[in-house]
């Protein structure tokens, strides 16, 4: 049941944000990060991935849910618990890295970005991080 709610939540967002994207960065609607306030191009290509996404991954998320009814798997309920968090996650991800290829292409990345992939923390004596 958890699969078919949160997949239901997520496509209507979805599907809100497709039908009237936010036309300007606003903190309480639409798709806000660094990288989609770098100009308006990449808040457009933001809103429209993000909706994207989020339809595509709560439509997989509700046809597992709905699955996980049919085979009568609800008494694992622990195990969807657990899981059911990644496809929140999986759209944000992808909306990210479909935002900084779209950057990279038109070279308009920030000069002061830093890919969270590859941020690589040594170990130092005391409190201090390199």
């Amino acid at each position: 049941m958890i699969y078919i709610a949160c997949g239901s939540v997520m496509m209507v967002v979805g599907l809100i944000w497709l039908i009237s994207p936010a036309k300007k960065p606003n903190l309480l609607y639409g798709y806000l990060s660094y990288l989609a306030s770098v100009n308006k191009d990449s808040f457009k290509f933001a809103q429209k991935k993000a909706s994207f996404y989020l339809l595509t991954f709560g439509a997989i998320q509700v046809i597992l849910g709905l699955i996980i009814r049919w085979l009568n798997w609800d008494r694992f309920f622990l195990l969807w618990l657990l899981t059911f968090y990644l496809f929140i996650i999986f759209p944000i991800v992808w909306t990210e890295k479909s935002l900084k290829q779209f950057l990279i292409d038109r070279n308009e990345l920030p000069h002061d970005y830093v890919d969270p992939d590859k941020v690589k923390h040594e170990k130092t004596k005391g409190f201090k991080d390199r």
